[in-house]
């Protein structure tokens, strides 16, 4: 079954584009949300208690920055 994930991202972030490479070379699908634009995004991160990008949720799960073995197992691939 799919998994709900949402990145929040900013411009010039290297380690969101590298997690978002990671989840597309992965075929996850993911809905990004780009904080330097979207205030509803940045008061979304915030309310999960972060505010720090990337910050990636899956099905409620809140991982701060990139860390691909925790992705990976918060995905279960």
């Amino acid at each position: 079954m799919a998994k709900t994930v949402t990145v929040y991202h900013q411009p010039n972030c290297s380690a969101c584009k590298t997690a978002m490479q990671f989840l597309s070379q992965r075929g996850v699908s993911y809905v990004a949300k780009d904080i330097s634009t979207d205030e509803q995004a940045r008061n979304e991160l915030v309310a999960l208690g972060s505010q720090a990008t990337p910050t990636i949720t899956i099905d409620g799960e809140v991982l701060i920055g990139f860390n691909p073995r925790k992705l990976s197992a918060a995905l279960g691939i």
